[in-house]
């Protein structure tokens, strides 16, 4: 998966140039005072440029490439008729809702304008957040196929040798990436559900690290009902409520109550054994068992529905588990950043309160 990130062959300057004189209306070498031929990463749908603006901001000029529309309309369609095959062995989880909307947010990455509109609405509703960092979007050199946005010089957020020379407290680090996310999801409803290591960077030293978030492409929207319900949930996980988390769980629509009440055993053995693990830890685990375990119950549950309203934000989950342990694989990272989910979601709550009187 790391090649969907930023490690595909950039395409020569020769068709970049001519992409965006397309799209700008004017040769990029005229355009720009400065723009580096060369691209400083190439991702699945496009590469980034360096620039310089006759005004003197350093920006990112990302091009998508020009045949990946069809591409992906191809790797789509295959993805489509493997579902049924995979519902064979998953016939109790609904399969095709998954496909359904990786396929919605995989072919929305593609309108560079939507992100563009996303940026900027995430850039306004984090502003305020100390040391977290969204670009700002340069519209006059964006298109539906070329987007621009000021430059942020830092480096990847896994890069544990350049954390290690510099200092930095990799605690703090965790904690403002989790504020930013954790705001994103239960304050705004708004959020960017791609944060996979190339995505996310910073710079600083010791203890004030600063964390920029890049790529703004695949972006979910929570209906404020659906937020509500997961803000409950969340809750209930924080404070360990076993029996309002699977009350949340079923108003979600993801159980039935019978179905809840067979699943309560691996949920209540979740919260006293599993909770405060860390990845280390979780390293020694007799998976087989855990497996069979897992297997007996689902065995008995008529049916598991996944809402489309929680399938990418358990993909930002995932991606933000992935950077944490390689930062810190002895650290949980959700027991260190819960002071900042609680203060997000009493923030929350207090603001729905206020909305309601």
């Amino acid at each position: 998966l790391s090649k969907l990130q930023d490690k595909v062959d950039p395409l020569p300057w020769s068709d970049v140039e001519g992409r965006l004189t397309s799209e700008l209306g004017t040769p990029p070498d005229e355009l720009f005072a400065t723009i580096e031929h060369e691209a400083r990463n190439a991702a699945s749908f496009g590469q980034v440029h360096r620039a310089r603006t006759k005004d003197g901001q350093d920006v990112a000029l990302k091009v998508k490439y020009a045949d990946v529309e069809r591409q992906l309309a191809v790797d789509l369609g295959l993805m489509r008729r493997v579902v049924p095959l995979f519902n064979i062995f998953v016939p109790k989880v609904g399969l095709r809702v998954i496909a359904d909307e990786m396929s919605k947010a995989l072919t929305a990455e593609l309108d560079y304008e939507q992100e563009a509109r996303f940026t900027q609405t995430i850039h306004r509703n984090l502003v305020g957040l100390p040391n977290v960092v969204i670009p700002r979007v340069l519209p006059e050199y964006t298109t539906r196929n070329v987007i621009c946005t000021t430059w942020f010089e830092g480096h990847k957020i896994t890069d544990r040798a350049k954390v290690d020379e510099l200092g930095v407290d990799i605690h703090e680090l965790m904690r403002r990436i989790t504020h930013a996310f954790t705001h994103m999801v239960f304050v705004d409803g708004v959020f960017q559900s791609d944060p996979h290591p190339g995505n996310i960077l910073f710079r600083g030293e010791g203890g004030q690290p600063e964390v920029c978030i890049l790529d703004f492409g695949q972006v979910k929207e929570l209906p404020a009902a659906f937020q509500d319900k997961m803000l409950t949930a969340s809750f209930a996980y924080m404070v360990r409520d076993v029996e309002g988390f699977m009350r949340a769980v079923v108003d979600m629509g993801v159980m039935s109550e019978r179905d809840m009440s067979q699943a309560k055993p691996l949920i209540v053995e979740f919260f006293d054994k599993y909770f405060e693990m860390s990845p280390a830890d979780a390293k020694q685990l007799d998976f087989d068992k855990i497996k069979a375990d897992v297997q007996g119950v689902v065995g008995r549950i008529e049916n598991v529905t996944i809402p489309q309203d929680i399938i990418l934000y358990g993909r930002m989950f995932g991606l933000l588990a992935g950077v944490f342990t390689a930062l810190d694989d002895r650290i949980n990272g959700l027991i260190l950043a819960q002071p900042i989910i609680m203060e997000c979601l009493m923030k929350s709550k207090m603001a729905k309160m206020s909305a309601a009187t």
